[in-house]
């Protein structure tokens, strides 16, 4: 404490009165200034004895607490640490950085040292030995006699320890923060080291999602191999991982196992009411791959198929499904007309998925693009808007929930697979022979085709639809679907909306859809893209549009492919086949003569003949020969007959020279092919050059050539006893 103080603070602060503070000062001679002409005094702080420095700073500092404070937590207001005194008055008490025991213990140990400096400044004043007083002062405290308040916090101590304390204490310029204990300073933290904490999260964030017994365990090894410094025993670091992954499970959870996991168990999501949607305002379609086996159409083999489910929103009710052996636009679009047709009027809204099926051009186009598509959209047509779901995304896809219901008649069929491989029937399971046996012997192999499918699949939904249901206030699917349901659709017409659109180009033989070429004599002539309607359920006919879907240009029939030899093994049919196709080429062959003939007849002249020799023509008209011209400037000039003579004397004694170009150099894949092209050469008689020559040499040297001696000297009699055969020597 700075400054100086009167007598009445320091009989204050050590608990004695201004007449024996005022004794104790002349006795011991203590430096002071006079404060007033009445004889009051100031005291130095800096010059005073310890022992009433010590009680200045406590007291000045409201740390002070009388031995009789009540046991109990204190009282956090306003981050001023507080406690209740005798009065059960609220007064300041301690620090508020340190806790309520750190307090308590650190100003019971300020207690102590201010009365063993007591005892030592008495003696120093009596005379006596310090050492002694100081010794006996503790002897009689460790009794539980002297300072049985504090006692009763600290318990028995020994004379070295108050001598540390009393050290950190004028050390730190005696703030009794130094005398709180230091254990439990980390408030909770365990004691692992940064770079140990650093790499065991390293191990522990990895993706391939280590257990957390393999992060302690590569981490120590991690460490070991560094020579780092690694207190923390397993526990302790496995206990320190806990503890983050708790504050930090958002993390943990996208750094282990991704962004749609983090989507699943993190994020929050929003609660809709579906409450505020009439019946078949939203319909929501969305993919599901039956847990159930069902007979391929194609293959006849057993095989889980895709249900395409269209749900009513507001009802939780389905309204219409299709079975395909994959998910295509086919089987989406034949299940949003079963739905329409149960719902008797056209919904607002589809909710889709995020599959490939629903993305396909004819569901999501709103606009003619005469560039690219030219058409509307097929729930434009329908005058339905599309909204996609968030990819990854359970929550957004109310129909997930009920394809967890739905799994109830999967586990009913005989054919069920399982929802996942844990999950599978244990007839299914390796080496259940008893299970196997009972469950052919029960079904006998059973397996429903598409069509039983279907209808197990609605007998199904009829008493779903019977249930209560929690999510509509206890009422029936069935009943509230009913109760909003349309006056119904006209079917025909809702068969040519929803006719599916692929833009084509005509080719010689009609367009091509599904590998089968449709032809039309309308079509005949035409490069150009065209739009086809088709439907999926009849395609023994397709309607061509113009690109822009206004005009309709024809019906077009599938090209029925003929007998390659119907003359000699076919039937009647078959020529009749082959005659008609003929007589329509022709028919169309004489059109286009027909057509083209007045194009011909009647095409211009693009380059005029010569009509006599040495006649030019320009663009004036013939110009007749005459004497030579030469440039002069910008015009032409008559040459003089002395020079063109000399001309004409000097072109005569000009030799032609022709050139030939250079035949590039043949590529060998190795020198032992070139070598054999050479030789064959030389055995013609061809003049070798000089680069060939020296080639030969170098490589009758080599290793190679040793190897293919015999090959090359057998090679060598073939070509020479082939030119003495043909008598070119």
């Amino acid at each position: 404490m700075d400054g100086c103080v009167v007598v009445s603070e320091i009989a204050e602060s050590v608990g004695q009165s201004k007449r024996w503070i005022n004794q104790r000062a002349k006795r011991e001679k203590w430096l002071f200034y006079p404060k007033n002409g009445r004889g009051d005094k100031e005291f130095p702080v800096d010059r005073l004895p310890e022992d009433v420095r010590v009680a200045l700073e406590m007291q000045s500092a409201k740390r002070i607490v009388h031995s009789k404070i009540p046991p109990g937590p204190p009282l956090q207001k306003g981050g001023e640490l507080r406690v209740y005194n005798k009065d059960r008055a609220i007064q300041a008490v301690g620090s508020p950085d340190l806790a309520d025991w750190q307090n308590r213990i650190a100003l019971a140990r300020a207690d102590l040292i201010r009365a063993v400096l007591g005892a030592e400044a008495s003696a120093k004043k009596e005379g006596r030995s310090r050492v002694e007083a100081k010794k006996l002062y503790i002897k009689g405290y460790n009794t539980g006699h002297l300072l049985p308040a504090v006692f009763e916090i600290l318990g028995p101590v020994a004379l070295p320890t108050v001598y540390s304390h009393i050290k950190a204490f004028r050390a730190s310029n005696y703030d009794y923060m130094t005398l709180a204990p230091q254990w439990g300073n980390r408030k909770g933290d365990r004691k692992v080291t940064d770079e140990e904490f650093n790499t065991l999260l390293s191990f522990a964030l990895h993706p391939n999602r280590l257990r957390i017994t393999e992060a302690v365990r590569l981490t120590k090894v991690a460490l070991g191999r560094r020579a780092a410094f690694s207190p923390s025993s397993d526990a302790t670091l496995r206990r320190s991982l806990e503890d983050w992954k708790s504050g930090n499970y958002d993390r943990w959870v996208f750094c282990r196992e991704g962004e749609k996991a983090l989507n699943d168990k993190c994020l929050p999501y929003l609660e809709r009411d579906a409450g505020l949607l009439d019946v078949g305002e939203v319909l929501v379609a969305d993919g599901h791959t039956l847990n159930f086996q069902i007979l391929h159409p194609f293959t006849g083999k057993p095989c889980r198929m895709t249900m395409i489910m269209w749900y009513d929103w507001a009802s939780a009710m389905p309204a219409g499904w299709e079975i395909m052996p994959t998910e295509n636009v086919q089987c989406v679009a034949a299940g949003l007309r079963r739905a329409i047709l149960a719902l008797g009027k056209t919904p607002r809204v589809a909710y889709l998925d995020n599959g490939k099926a629903f993305k396909a051009k004819i569901f999501t186009n709103q606009s003619i693009d005469f560039e690219e598509a030219g058409f509307y959209g097929m729930f434009a047509r329908l005058g339905i808007e599309t909204i996609f779901a968030w990819p990854y995304n359970a929550q957004s896809k109310p129909i997930e929930r009920f394809f967890g219901t739905f799994n109830e008649l999967e586990r009913l069929m005989p054919t069920y697979t399982g929802a996942s491989i844990q999950d599978k029937p244990a007839h299914m399971l390796r080496n259940e022979k008893l299970h196997r046996q009972i469950h052919e012997k029960k079904y006998g192999g059973w397996v429903p085709t598409i069509e039983e499918a279907l209808q197990i699949i609605g007998g199904w939904v009829g008493e779903y639809s019977r249930r209560p249901h929690r999510g509509l206030k206890g009422l029936c699917p069935g009943e509230v679907f009913a109760s909003g349901k349309g006056p119904g659709v006209d079917e025909p017409a809702l068969r040519f909306l929803m006719m599916s659109v692929e833009i084509k180009t005509v080719h010689r033989n009609g367009v091509t859809f599904m590998g089968r070429n449709y032809y039309d004599e309308a079509l005949y002539g035409m490069r150009d893209r065209v739009m086809v309607r088709y439907d999926m359920e009849d395609l023994s006919r397709v309607l061509v549009y113009d690109v822009s879907g206004a005009r309709l240009i024809c019906e077009a029939l599938p090209v029925r492919a003929v007998h390659p030899v119907a003359r000699i093994s076919g039937g009647k049919e078959d020529m009749a086949l082959v005659k008609e196709g003929i007589r329509q080429k022709r028919g169309l062959k004489r059109e286009t003569e027909m057509g083209a003939r007045a194009y011909i007849a009647g095409s211009p002249q693009l380059v005029e003949i010569p009509r006599a020799h040495g006649t030019r023509h320009t663009a004036q008209g013939e110009i007749p020969p005459g004497p030579p011209l030469r440039k002069g400037g910008d015009k032409l000039i008559e040459m003089p007959r002395g020079e063109a003579e000399k001309i004409e004397a000097e072109a005569s004694q000009m030799k032609v020279l022709v050139l030939k170009p250079r035949i590039p150099d043949p590529i060998y894949m190795s020198e032992a092919d070139r070598f054999e092209a050479l030789l064959e050469r030389e055995c013609r008689g061809e003049e070798l050059g000089i680069d060939e020559m020296q080639f030969m040499r170098y490589f009758e040297k080599t290793e190679v050539f040793d190897r293919l001696k015999d090959r090359f000297e057998f090679l060598r009699e073939l070509w020479v006893a082939g030119d003495v055969e043909s008598g070119t020597e």
